[in-house]
């Protein structure tokens, strides 16, 4: 997964890869975590910049027990 060079990536995969929405993806984009470029109406993203090199995933940093989702009121976020 950790590739040298530069290949883009459409957004939907990106996505994918990092385990979350493309509406997540286009606001790390705004927030200049992650690079890529729009060609048309489709954004695509710059792999390299994703670095899913050792990076923790989001079922990692979850706690046991936790859905995630709150609203059960555990107190956990």
């Amino acid at each position: 997964m950790c590739e040298a060079g530069t290949s883009f990536l459409p957004i939907a995969e990106a996505a994918h890869l990092l385990e979350t929405t493309e509406m997540r993806v286009l606001m790390m984009l705004k927030k200049k975590e992650l690079e890529g470029k729009q060609v048309d109406e489709a954004w695509y993203i710059d792999r390299s910049s994703l670095k899913l090199c050792d990076k923790p995933k989001a079922a990692d940093i979850v706690k046991p027990g936790c859905g995630g989702g709150c609203g059960s009121g555990c107190g956990g976020h």
